[in-house]
């Protein structure tokens, strides 16, 4: 079995009050998709509308709108400006305004509750340029991406879901955006939190084809967790979310990854992937 080792330790989930909420299933749709490019200034009339098992997308001029059909996350582009370098333009917004200027954009297009978004971070596009005869580079920020991550009765929602992020030209105008926010159902209270028995037992049980290797926690983290834009997700629930790093037993292999363990004692099912066998190789013949 794996060396479990812990360089920081979350003891409890503190007095969090938090639910476990049912995600309805997306309707993904054309109306819909052309409503909802409407909404953002997009003209639901004359373009083009395309899909394929993973999304539906609708295009119009330079104007790209596409709804993943999994989560009904939304993704919108202006090709002609959405990370274009025009070989001059330096975005320096100082961080602060980008940040207020990308909430102001939220609400106006109703993408998220202003209130349930937290700045997570801002976020530069650089391009590199050299002047062979003063022999000198330097660098241009070519697009800011302003990221807010979601929060639930003030509790923050971590993994790839549960974001917006606003990406803004050097005039502070809105050049696209993606918003991974699953509406939510009918909730039930969380009896009880899981103690750390439970988490280091789970942890034991998902990993144990590590070995004899060593598993070391570099961060843990409490909140919702919300899965990605090709997931579907029926629930949504408070969980621990561990960083690790995973250590072969030669010492010579070593890798990031983490382990998400719901956190309530009357969780809905699990968050992790299900892993693969290990495949058996053949013996090479002599």
């Amino acid at each position: 079995m794996p060396e479990i080792v812990f360089r920081t330790r979350l003891e409890a989930a503190g007095n969090a009050r938090t639910r476990i909420y049912a995600v309805p299933r997306p309707n993904v749709n054309r109306a819909g998709l052309l409503a909802f490019a409407e909404t953002i200034g997009v003209e639901p009339k004359g373009g083009t509308l395309s899909q394929d098992p993973v999304k539906l997308t609708y295009a119009n001029g330079p104007h790209l709108v596409t709804q993943f059909k999994a989560s009904g996350a939304v993704r919108y582009q202006d090709l002609t400006r959405w990370q274009v370098d025009d070989g001059e333009s330096n975005v320096d917004i100082p961080d602060d305004e980008a940040a207020r200027l990308a909430l102001e954009l939220i609400g106006k297009y109703e993408l998220a509750p202003q209130k349930e978004c937290q700045l997570l971070k801002v976020s530069r596009l650089m391009v590199g340029a050299a002047d062979v005869k003063e022999r000198e580079g330097r660098e241009r920020a070519i697009d800011i991406g302003v990221a807010f991550q979601r929060t639930i009765g003030g509790v923050p929602v971590d993994g790839p879901g549960g974001k917006v992020i606003v990406y803004l030209d050097r005039k502070g105008e809105l050049t696209g955006f993606d918003r991974i926010w699953r509406p939510l159902g009918d909730g039930t209270a969380v009896k009880e939190y899981r103690g750390t028995d439970a988490i280091d037992a789970d942890l034991q049980r998902y990993w144990k084809a590590n070995g004899d290797g060593r598993i070391e926690v570099t961060e843990q983290r409490f909140g919702y967790f919300e899965l990605g834009y090709g997931a579907l997700q029926k629930v949504i629930q408070p969980a621990y979310v561990l960083l690790l790093t995973l250590t072969g037993p030669d010492e010579r292999v070593r890798m990031g990854s983490a382990h998400v363990f719901p956190a309530a004692s009357n969780a809905v099912g699990t968050l992790m992937p299900v892993r693969k066998a290990a495949a058996v190789q053949e013996p090479r013949p002599n």
